[in-house]
């Protein structure tokens, strides 16, 4: 498939910047970069991209395993969003994949994103290493920049990921944040989290203030018809949380995101597995952990609670019973997430850098670009978050009512 114009006087593929594709100069290497474009076409790359993810993925990776993207492409892909997944080939065999996809943002301007927005939490290129695999990735680059879009928004990239360091150096961070990690190797339950023995004492009282309101259990690994009954009832209580404050978060509003996460559940097991944690009170939810697991970590995608149980502290008790599951199972680390909360503070070990990145490739792309970037949209984005609850409960139904959602 062509990803570029050829141009004759030179031999070389042209790009709308007017810079060419390298032309690889090792002797006995064969390169061949193509473009994905259709939902057909990735299906097909399944074995493949799987036995790439065997071989070269990480357990940061977990938002590009095929299977996950897959349950995406079935309640994200549309119209208005089409693949536009990158793959390069060494002597044959699939060594790298740019996971992309295009969308119209702001008028007729394309905007190239990762595949898996809004559920991946981590964005990232598959990259086999080897010592050619930093040329294979640039010219990764060079097929992306020639898609013809007029930028890309790579967003939550980590600094440590195959792709960060090229990023760093052809786009612009729009956004920073750290995502904390519980070291979990080695560990005991006692141990997962520091706390003074005042701490200690107001954990104890917090969890006898709870059980003072009901029956209370603590249950871990919740498969089948329950589990998609507490994954219902975490994102009703987190719309409920999200509004109490004033609030807003698409993803958790739109009812793509819960249907994704059921789907997931309802799927043959892969690389990636759905852990579903609970605390009870008198049979009913009331604090509910989604956690992902691969390749012997976990990641914490969403831990909610009933906001009507917060003088309990039981989203603090939740955090604690989701890491001592994850121990349990023999995890070696629990991923936090971004962004770096305090309350995530007395779990974390350390953490890691995640960006966003922007970079322009046409004229009006490169102007969005810096608009996109500056400081203005950060201070808007920072005043919204820090809007009064009262304000904000009547500001965001009455921008849905405007926006038609």
């Amino acid at each position: 498939m062509a990803i570029a114009a050829l141009d004759r006087s030179t031999g070389r593929s042209a790009f709308r910047d007017g810079s060419v594709m390298p032309t690889p100069r090792a002797p006995g290497t064969s390169w061949d970069i193509a473009v994905v474009r259709d939902r057909d076409g990735f299906e097909a790359l399944g074995q493949e991209w799987n036995d790439l993810f065997a071989r070269a993925g990480h357990p940061e990776h977990l938002f590009q395993d095929h299977r996950w993207l897959s349950c995406w492409a079935d309640h994200y892909l549309g119209d208005a969003v089409g693949l536009r997944i990158v793959t390069g080939r060494c002597d044959g065999r699939l060594a790298m994949i740019w996971p992309l996809v295009e969308t119209f943002r702001f008028g007729r301007l394309t905007r190239l994103g990762w595949m898996g927005e809004p559920v991946s939490q981590y964005g990232d290129v598959l990259l086999e290493q080897g010592p050619r695999s930093q040329e294979l990735l640039a010219l990764g680059w060079q097929a992306v920049r020639a898609l013809g879009a007029d930028l890309a928004i790579l967003r939550k990239t980590r600094g440590d990921s195959n792709v960060g360091g090229l990023l760093a150096r052809v786009a612009t961070s729009c956004e920073n944040a750290q995502a904390p990690f519980a070291d979990l190797a080695g560990k005991s339950a006692d141990a997962l989290a520091r706390r003074s023995p005042k701490a200690q004492s107001s954990r104890r009282r917090l969890l006898r203030r709870l059980h003072e309101t009901g029956e209370i259990a603590f249950c871990a690994g919740v498969e089948g018809a329950e589990a998609e009954r507490l994954i219902g009832a975490a994102f009703a209580m987190k719309r409920e949380w999200l509004l109490r404050r004033g609030l807003y978060s698409e993803p958790i509003e739109s009812g793509a995101m819960p249907d994704f996460f059921l789907d997931l559940l309802r799927r043959k097991p892969g690389p990636v597995e759905t852990l579903v944690d609970a605390v009870l009170r008198d049979g009913e939810p009331v604090a509910v952990g989604v956690t992902l697991s691969c390749k012997g970590a976990c990641f914490g995608h969403l831990l909610t609670h009933d906001p009507a149980c917060e003088k309990q502290g039981v989203g603090i008790l939740l955090a604690d019973h989701v890491m001592k599951s994850c121990l349990a199972r023999g995890m070696t680390r629990y991923d936090m997430l971004a962004p770096f909360d305090p309350y995530k503070a007395e779990w974390a070990d350390g953490a890691a850098p995640v960006a966003d990145w922007v970079v322009g490739f046409s004229p009006p792309g490169r102007l969005l670009a810096r608009v996109w970037s500056g400081g203005p949209r950060q201070r808007i984005k920072t005043a919204l978050k820090k809007m009064p609850p009262p304000i904000g409960r009547a500001f965001w139904p009455l921008l849905r009512r405007i926006r038609g959602r």
